[in-house]
């Protein structure tokens, strides 16, 4: 008796087992034909074509940008991707590309519009010297909503802008 119910809780197991086996979750990506390049589009069919490219055991996979991303603006979707490579011991590098090279007159004239934006930007953004700004956001969402400058406590305001010039008496009046 004891070795007839041993035996009906192992073929029980083993029935269990066989059935947590079927009933296991399979890559989503299975069937998905590997690409030795990706087109990054943040969706999950991307998640399906990377995840069976990198499958295919590919000596390389390249994922192309058809719309502009920066450093600074990872799509959540890529950062995923970039993470779980960090957490399975790879590693995530970052490398500039080589620009083509300009003629000489090209880098002086650059040089003179550097110059001349440089000026340009701190006389526009010279007035911010004496504020301290307040960024208010939605907490669950990351969503700005407002920022609010406000007068940094013993500063003496920037001097205002010139009026514009008066019209000449002899000028219509108006706006054409």
């Amino acid at each position: 008796m004891l070795r007839e119910k041993t035996l009906l809780a192992l073929l029980g197991a083993c029935l269990a087992l066989a059935l947590l086996a079927s009933c296991a979750p399979k890559n989503p990506a299975a069937g998905t034909q590997a690409q030795k390049q990706v087109q990054f589009m943040d969706t999950t069919g991307f998640d399906y074509k990377l995840s069976a490219s990198l499958e295919a055991n590919q000596e390389q996979v390249e994922v192309l940008f058809p719309a502009v991303i920066t450093l600074n603006n990872i799509p959540e979707r890529m950062d995923k991707w970039l993470s779980k490579v960090e957490k399975f011991g790879g590693k995530v590098e970052i490398q500039a590309e080589p620009e083509p090279g300009r003629g000489l007159i090209t880098e002086i004239f650059s040089i003179f519009i550097k110059v001349f934006e440089a000026a340009e930007e701190k006389l526009i953004y010279a007035p911010a010297k004496d504020y301290n700004v307040l960024i208010s956001y939605k907490a669950k969402t990351g969503i700005i909503t407002r920022m609010t400058f406000t007068r940094k406590d013993g500063t003496e305001p920037a001097k205002p802008a010139a009026p514009a010039p008066k019209k000449s008496p002899l000028e219509p009046a108006g706006d054409y």
